[in-house]
């Protein structure tokens, strides 16, 4: 959730850093000036349209730190322009966890009824897991 105080912080920080008062500021995303002075007074909250606003106009101010106050990080968030792999590389990674998927998998037996699910495994990111059994 959205803490209010903070992100006045960052958009009067933002506003202070380009030398803009409210009307320029709002002059500047293109909302009226009575948005930017409800926001900036807790009347109302900030919309997401708003928010995009800034984030589309001021390159400094990502979505990352309007919304939660941390600088986009560039190894957790990587572009397309910073390093190219090639197509062969992941066509090799894919082939090879498919094999290696498949490689403890029983074979199908072509005389019985494999069509029937005896079970469904649900696995989470935390190591967890869950069983179901459908009825028979």
């Amino acid at each position: 959730m959205l803490n209010i105080d903070h992100f006045l912080k960052r958009l009067e920080s933002l506003m202070e850093n380009n030398h803009l008062n409210a009307t320029a500021f709002a002059e500047k995303i293109d909302v009226q000036r009575s948005s930017v002075s409800h926001i900036l007074s807790k009347r109302n909250k900030p919309s997401l349209e708003f928010i995009l606003k800034i984030n589309e106009h001021f390159e400094e101010a990502d979505l990352e730190w309007l919304l939660l106050g941390e600088k986009q990080d560039q190894e957790k968030h990587p572009t397309l322009l910073k390093e190219k792999v090639e197509v062969s590389e992941i066509d090799a990674i894919e082939h090879k966890t498919k094999y290696e998927i498949t490689q403890g998998m029983p074979q199908k037996n072509e005389n019985s009824n494999t069509d029937e699910i005896s079970q469904i495994i649900q696995l989470y990111k935390d190591g967890s897991f869950r069983t179901y059994f459908p009825k028979s």
